[in-house]
């Protein structure tokens, strides 16, 4: 009897999954620290692309935002997510892509890309170094009439200095210049009688 059962266990199939070792999940980890990634604006589309790179081919990358997977097919190489909106936070997630690991995640990635100021080419921001004038700002909760009002609030009136024309430099003549310096004259010419009375009085003292 025991014959018959030693003989039936092995007809049939035993399939043993082999265990993630440490060892294999701590290479993982550091292929996946290896990862960088860049942002690079498309002025037609107003969208994000985000370049990955010195991504392992034994690696994968999850977009958790909505689930689609992204290889290399070199040994280390790049990958691109695009069509990524201003103000979105993207949330990475990489696995090992075979082997005992692949449920495992060896890291987590996340990309804030910067918000887009829909306003920064509105006239009150021009040659306006205003924080709110600054092309990558976050102006999502104003209005377009807020947004300009608290611009005109927040933004120092500098003196505008208007250069004199010829004309009005040819008016400038002898009775502007004494308007003006009317007072060290007056000082000069009465310093200058002060000591010539003196001189005359010394001379007519001495009989010189």
């Amino acid at each position: 009897m025991s014959k018959k059962i030693l003989l039936l266990l092995l007809l049939i199939p035993v399939s043993v999954k082999a265990s993630c070792t440490n060892h294999d999940l701590t290479r993982y980890k550091s292929l996946a620290t290896h990862i960088n990634s860049y942002l690079d604006y498309n002025e037609e589309t107003k969208k994000f692309n985000l370049i990955i790179y010195n991504t392992s081919n034994e690696l994968k990358i999850v977009n958790k935002n909505d689930n689609k997977e992204y290889r290399v097919s070199d040994k280390i190489g790049e990958t691109t997510i695009e069509n990524i909106s201003p103000g979105e936070n993207v949330k990475l997630a990489v696995y090992p892509i075979n082997g005992e690991c692949n449920e495992y995640r060896t890291r987590t990635i996340y990309i804030n890309t910067p918000y887009l100021n829909k306003y920064y080419e509105e006239e009150v921001c021009k040659n306006n170094t205003h924080e709110l004038c600054q092309k990558w700002a976050n102006t999502s909760i104003y209005t377009r009439e807020q947004f300009v009002e608290k611009v005109k609030i927040e933004t120092p009136t500098e003196e505008i200095v208007v250069p004199e024309t010829e004309e009005e430099k040819e008016k400038y003549g002898i009775f502007d210049f004494l308007a003006d310096f009317y007072i060290p004259i007056l000082l000069l010419i009465i310093i200058s009688g002060s000591i010539a009375i003196y001189y005359l009085d010394k001379k007519q003292k001495f009989d010189f």
